[in-house]
């Protein structure tokens, strides 16, 4: 248990629309552990199935298009008309790389007179930390996200406190970043980290 909470906060009305558990360091330690053995695992997966993911994404943000703007809208005060916006260009972003990533990230060989053979292979880094303002608090995270997916990486999020529900909810909807079976997505916010569990 933490004594740390994050407060979301309707901007318009004041009222509360969550309250989350934060995460002190020890938790937070363990989370970026666990993240980067998942990253190492993931690195493995063929891109071709990474870009399989990131078009599984855009459908799911599609669907989830009018939940996802609803809640933009409560926690940063956004019209709906731009909340719905950032979720269809987070959509074009994945559908981008599902279709662009296998050809971006393939072996390029090159013409070398001392090599009988010479190319260039893109290699996932690893574990990759994105800090995000709470402005575009879906589409901030997925123009990072989806191509260091994509390309293999890990992804951890601090995002700002203000629009954790955002963070959370485009994370557990997501069959790109889900997986199977129950997972957890965690979060550093700028008093801790927020522990939500996946339908």
């Amino acid at each position: 248990m933490s004594d740390i909470t994050i407060k979301v906060v309707n901007p318009a009305t004041g009222r509360l629309i969550s309250a989350v558990e934060g995460w002190g360091a020890e938790r937070v330690e363990a989370a970026v552990a666990r993240a980067h053995t998942a990253s190492r695992a993931w690195a493995l997966v063929p891109v071709a199935e990474r870009a399989a993911r990131a078009a599984r994404l855009a459908r799911a943000l599609r669907e989830r298009q009018g939940a996802l703007a609803s809640l933009v809208v409560a926690e940063m005060g956004k019209p709906v008309r731009e909340a719905e916006g950032e979720i269809e260009k987070s959509a074009l972003t994945a559908e981008y790389y599902a279709r662009q990533g296998p050809t971006i990230l393939a072996d390029q060989h090159i013409e070398v007179d001392a090599a009988e053979a010479a190319w260039v292979s893109p290699e996932p880094l690893g574990l990759v930390l994105a800090v995000m303002p709470w402005n575009f608090p879906v589409w901030q995270v997925m123009r990072f996200a989806i191509p260091s997916l994509v390309a293999g990486n890990g992804v951890l999020l601090k995002h700002a406190p203000n629009v954790t529900g955002s963070a959370l909810r485009a994370a557990a909807k997501s069959p790109a970043v889900r997986g199977g079976g129950r997972s957890r997505w965690r979060m550093r916010s700028a008093r801790g980290c927020a522990d939500a569990p996946l339908p």
